[in-house]
């Protein structure tokens, strides 16, 4: 790719300004307009790659000239800045077609971040295109993170197969939607989608619920029912958390999956069972393979295709757009939504988020409720959230009696591995929040 060009949209001359000299100063080709008079005119004298355009402008909206912008140059990647704390401008750009937004006032490492973003996109594929694409097969599912896009293209080529999944995540990252999708997209649509969480079921129960009981089987079984399984008959069946599956159980699933075909708790006939397994886990099941805590046997059965999703801290471009999803839901009525300070979106796009989505959505749920049509600033977060800079205790971990010399290199590694999480893996933006060339970072990284 050559040199990047932007154009920058921007009413405030003070601020255009200093993002053109800015930017300028980071290798982009940068062309500055300060009304969507002027926007309209560059983007029919010439074409761009990113146009990083403020919502507000003084002479006609500023979504109406961002769709403008995106009909002529529908290639074109777009980056919304807002003045507001507000995500349904944002929202409404996003259906439009932008790729992300920002929320004055906003850090230049905050900007630099998003374009890298959209960059990585743009490297690896067009990144409308693509979207577009992965919204019509899997509309339930809200992502531009190229980890995730991986993931779903992964379930979107698996989908249409028999071949038995297994979906590796932490738990909040959605593996029971990626399931579901990967259910609506395969030849056994029309069948039932049955999900059972393995964890959920007392091991003294989970045997009958899986496999079904016949009557008499134990006192209190009056009559005969079929279990999950029998259930999934023509379908899917998804069991989330595998991993928690009593051992003695893992054999009796073994032979269902072999012998397409079961017989019922206190039964003996045997009856014919046709279903795909889909299976979902959080735990480490090669590990517990290793440790006779999970057969080997049955992990090859389940493991044809391994689908991994990431963590919401892997995927934090996606951050605003959950977000404003989860407010669309949570609130209705758009006069009723709360409005989000610079300050406190900015926390929530860097906090860790260690229950990852659904964490994200009961945050907004409980802010949508407490907060309604009012704004909401950085003290109204969670306790959890109002420290999202610091990434770590100074002297974690550290021995004493070392030499010093030894000691400083050794924080040194761990300081700049962690500045590189916070920055979500970009070196780029690493580098620039340790005032560090590109280079010199990845040379104190080799060591």
């Amino acid at each position: 790719m050559g040199k990047v060009k932007l154009l920058v949209v921007e009413d405030d001359p003070h601020f255009g300004g200093a993002l053109k000299e800015v930017l300028t100063g980071a290798g982009y080709s940068i062309r500055l307009a300060v009304s969507g008079a002027e926007a309209l005119a560059a983007a029919a004298e010439e074409s761009f790659d990113l146009v990083v355009q403020d919502i507000k402008l003084p002479d006609a909206s500023g979504l109406d000239i961002l769709k403008e912008i995106l009909v002529r140059q529908p290639h074109c990647g777009s980056l919304v800045m807002t003045g507001y704390g507000t995500i349904q401008d944002a929202v409404t750009a996003m259906k439009l077609g932008a790729f992300d937004f920002l929320t004055k006032p906003f850090p230049m490492e905050t900007l630099f971040l998003k374009i890298d973003n959209f960059l990585e996109l743009k490297r690896v594929g067009d990144v409308v295109a693509v979207t577009h694409e992965q919204s019509a097969l899997f509309p339930e599912i809200i992502t531009r993170s190229p980890a995730m896009r991986a993931a779903l293209e992964m379930a979107g080529k698996v989908a249409c197969t028999a071949a038995s999944v297994l979906i590796y995540g932490e738990s909040g990252t959605g593996k029971e939607l990626v399931a579901g999708a990967i259910h609506r997209l395969s030849p056994r649509s029309e069948g039932p989608f049955v999900a059972v969480n393995c964890a959920a079921i007392p091991p003294s129960l989970i045997e009958a619920e899986l496999f079904g009981v016949e009557r008499g089987a134990y006192t209190g079984a009056d009559k005969g029912r079929p279990g999950y399984i029998e259930m999934a008959a023509g379908g899917t069946l998804f069991l989330d958390e595998i991993g928690e599956l009593p051992l003695e159980l893992q054999g009796k699933l073994l032979r269902v999956l072999q012998e397409k075909g079961m017989a019922r708790v206190g039964g003996t006939s045997f009856r014919s069972v046709d279903f795909r397994l889909v299976s979902a886990t959080n735990r480490d099941l090669g590990e517990m393979a290793k440790q006779r805590e999970f057969r080997e046997d049955l992990l090859y059965r389940i493991n044809v295709v391994l689908v991994r999703l990431p963590p919401l801290r892997e995927r934090r471009e996606d951050i605003p757009l959950l977000l404003a999803r989860f407010l669309e839901r949570f609130s209705p009525d758009p006069a009723s939504r709360p409005e989000f300070s610079a300050e406190a979106m900015e926390i929530l796009s860097h906090y860790s988020y260690p229950g990852n989505i659904r964490e994200l959505k009961n945050i907004v749920e409980r802010l949508s409720l407490l907060h309604q049509g009012q704004k909401v600033n950085a003290h109204h977060l969670p306790p959890e959230l109002q420290s999202p800079g610091l990434i770590g205790s100074t002297f974690e971990s550290f021995a004493v009696g070392r030499p010093l010399k030894e000691a400083v290199t050794e924080y040194e590694r761990r300081y700049i591995e962690k500045v590189v999480d916070y920055a979500g893996g970009h070196k780029t933006v690493a580098a620039r929040m340790l005032g560090l060339s590109r280079k010199v970072l990845w040379e104190k990284l080799k060591k």
